[in-house]
């Protein structure tokens, strides 16, 4: 019964294990502030070239970091579809609804490990939400609050995702805010990444922009990251499967279960 109890306890630490070395660092947000990550910005400046941009189109005019915070629970008064928070108790709010041609990074660079294999298809996945807030002044394309996700490869600098839309781009199915604000519902992202990233580094880097005239605002909400699964529904999918496993939450009631029954093996062997 002692051995039996011994192998309970080593399942309970090898799921703690994993579930604490997923990637990202305080993924959720759930220290509840920006711990782990990297804010940075600078002002906008508009965009470089002609739609259809993408992430080489982003330009930004070096300065202080933009505005960046950690939201509890509320509705967004400029999005009423966009009901906080996506996951926990806390979301990442990346710029904010003030004006002045600002523009916030958010960045962090992990490893990716093991922990982070989904064994649903045995590859590593990068999972997180995010949900845009602009505002739509109509201004020239390259002059729009715009978002912009990526998630790239450090090794060869290959882009493994990205998302970028300007405030009312042709072809984005942007929901009508308050006034002349508009946003998309929270999208569920599900990067797959090749069983060779085990071991490589990724970089994630978030953007929300102000219009370069300096009138009107842009910022993204992001929730999530880490390898596991993002919440429970209320997500539009972004590349997404799918995946019937335990995300890090689950893991640890796994753990917490697997030490209770543990301990009630030990007290019935005593």
């Amino acid at each position: 019964m002692r051995h039996r109890f011994r192998l309970i306890t080593a399942a309970v630490l090898l799921c703690c294990a994993g579930a604490s070395q997923a990637v990202f660092t305080n993924g959720g947000f759930e220290q509840n502030n920006l711990t782990g990550w990297t804010l940075g910005g600078g002002s906008n400046p508009g965009l470089s070239g002609s739609a259809p941009f993408t992430g080489a189109s982003v330009q930004i005019t070096p300065g202080a970091p933009g505005p960046a915070s950690v939201v509890g629970a509320m509705t967004d008064p400029r999005a009423p579809g966009i009901v906080l928070p996506r996951v926990g108790n806390f979301t990442g709010k990346i710029n904010d609804e003030a004006t002045g041609a600002l523009l916030t990074t958010l960045s962090q660079t992990d490893t990716i490990t093991a922990a982070d294999v989904d064994p649903a298809d045995g590859l590593p996945h990068v999972r997180f939400a995010f949900a845009p807030v602009l505002d739509d002044p109509a201004h020239a394309p390259q002059e729009q609050p715009y978002f912009y996700v990526v998630v790239r490869n450090v090794a060869d600098n290959s882009v493994l995702f990205e998302q970028f839309a300007y405030s009312g781009q042709p072809g984005v199915t942007f929901q009508q805010g308050t006034g002349s604000w508009k946003y998309l519902p929270f999208q569920n992202v599900d990067a797959v990444l090749p069983a060779s990233a085990v071991g490589q580094q990724i970089s994630l880097t978030v953007i929300g922009a102000d219009c370069s005239l300096s009138g009107h605002a842009g910022y993204v909400y992001v929730d999530g990251f880490g390898s596991g699964q993002v919440g429970n529904g209320g997500g539009v999918a972004v590349t997404q499967r799918p995946v019937p496993g335990l995300d890090r939450y689950g893991m640890t009631l796994l753990a917490l279960l697997l030490a209770s029954a543990g301990m009630l093996a030990w007290r019935r062997s005593a």
